[in-house]
């Protein structure tokens, strides 16, 4: 089994969607590649999905709601031979936005040494986003907690608006401590979201600062839980979706928001 896991994870590495995420302005007329940089020729199969992100930043695939938002792709299907980058086309738009969606990647053909066939998912995510910025009227910076025993800071957030945005990054510090950055994400409408930063400097932090497109939000208070039990939390989570073969997709392409 652990072997199967690591040849997934070697072919997953072979394959790559760029970019993985992009963002636009209510409606998209984009592209992406997917390239083949392993020696078989695969098929690659596309379908559209919508998600959801639990508070915890758990992602979870829903069907998407055709009824609002409107996808068209330049192909459902095609064969991507060894060394190939093949272009695939679409067209997104909303009733209202923003709006978001996955377009899944569904990569069948290599197979491992012992002749097993290998499958592999990977995801564009794309957000159609309001015209209008997040406000600073429109977060609220929930709490703040660290968790000595287990040496992380768990960060709350509300967003109080219709209107998605980006926490571009999360900065914890301390005087005489080296600073800790924590991971961008969305803060999706009407919602809440949570997020680990891992805290190993000694003592404990002083302030979290968290910055947005255009404002930033910080405090100096900082509880401390000196309980034992850990609560749910997802350090360096951030919102490119994992392969299905348990291999992450890494960076942000994202487009002019």
């Amino acid at each position: 089994m652990a072997a199967a896991a690591l040849v997934a994870a070697r072919e997953a590495r072979a394959q790559s969607v760029s970019p993985p995420i992009a963002e636009y302005r209510e409606k998209a007329k984009a592209s992406f590649n997917v390239t083949n940089q392993s020696v078989f020729p695969l098929t690659v199969v596309l379908q559209v999905k919508g998600f959801v992100v639990s508070e915890d930043g758990e992602l979870r695939d829903v069907p998407l709601d055709t009824t609002r938002v409107h996808v068209k792709l330049s192909v459902l299907s095609f064969r991507l031979q060894p060394r190939q980058t093949y272009t695939v086309f679409y067209e997104a738009s909303a009733d209202s936005a923003p709006a978001w969606f996955n377009i899944w990647n569904a990569i069948t053909g290599a197979r491992t040494d012992a002749g097993l066939n290998v499958r592999i998912e990977l995801p564009h995510v794309v957000y159609l986003n309001q015209r209008e910025r997040l406000q600073q009227e429109d977060v609220r910076l929930v709490s703040a907690v660290h968790r000595p025993w287990d040496k992380r800071v768990t960060i709350e957030f509300e967003n109080v608006s219709p209107r998605i945005g980006r926490v571009q990054s999360i900065v914890v510090s301390a005087p005489d401590a080296k600073s800790v950055e924590g991971p961008a994400f969305p803060l999706f409408p009407n919602g809440r979201r949570r997020v680990v930063v891992p805290w190993e400097q000694p003592g404990s932090p002083a302030r979290v600062e968290v910055r947005f497109d255009g404002f930033r939000l910080a405090t100096d208070v900082i509880a401390t839980d000196t309980t034992s039990v850990s609560l749910p939390g997802t350090a360096g989570v951030n919102d490119s979706s994992e392969a299905r073969s348990g291999v992450g997709t890494a960076g942000d392409s994202s487009a002019t928001r």
